[in-house]
């Protein structure tokens, strides 16, 4: 499930993955908070914390993230992701060259740095 990240930076979204991640939580969390950017004419700053309580995806997940990801490809300005989790940092740092936003890794204490970060653009 996503669970909304409260006082974040104007523009910016934050999500935690917990437990399992389903479509149902893409189409009914993730998509209207970067809609509601989108719509007001601005790229999306995003803060993704994927925390030990993080389960992964429903076996849909892979083709539903290819969807999202094509559809909205260009509508992130940066995405601050943050965990603990070494594979996750590995993943992530293998996309930095193949995005057109901004992306860093932060620790799981570091989510204040992530805000700030993304506050900043």
């Amino acid at each position: 499930m996503f669970t909304p990240i409260a006082q974040m930076p104007a523009g910016a979204v934050g999500l935690a993955a917990r437990g399992r991640v389903t479509e149902h939580d893409r189409q009914t969390v993730l998509v209207p908070m970067i809609t509601s950017i989108l719509e007001g004419g601005d790229k999306v700053k995003l803060l993704y914390f994927a925390g030990d309580d993080f389960d992964g995806y429903d076996e849909e997940s892979p083709w539903d993230e290819g969807v999202f990801g094509t559809r909205h490809f260009t509508d992130f300005e940066r995405i601050a992701f943050v965990t603990d989790e070494a594979p996750y940092h590995h993943a992530v740092r293998a996309l930095e060259g193949f995005m057109p936003a901004e992306l860093r890794v932060f620790a799981a204490n570091e989510i204040e740095a992530a805000k700030e970060w993304l506050a900043a653009a």
